[in-house]
């Protein structure tokens, strides 16, 4: 499998904080540390929505939905 070429991005950023980035991490650790910090957000986004929804899953007040959702599930074939 070939691996895929890294894609480019442009953002704004305050000019004092791309400075301040720029001082403190040379070009080639530029794109690491980024690449780092947006996949640490992803990640606390996604444990977000998986918490919500382990919620929703676990609320009484939502067994009627869970019903319906285990129905589908295993009409579809998909039942855990």
């Amino acid at each position: 499998m070939p691996a895929t070429l890294p894609s480019r991005a442009i953002f704004s950023i305050d000019p004092a904080v791309l400075s301040q980035f720029n001082a403190l991490f040379t070009p080639r650790e530029r794109s690491k540390v980024v690449e780092r910090l947006i996949q640490a957000e992803l990640d606390i986004h996604k444990r977000a929505v998986l918490d919500a929804i382990r919620k929703i899953e676990s609320d009484p007040r939502c067994a009627s939905i869970a019903q319906v959702s285990a129905d589908m599930d295993a009409l579809a074939g998909d039942a855990w």
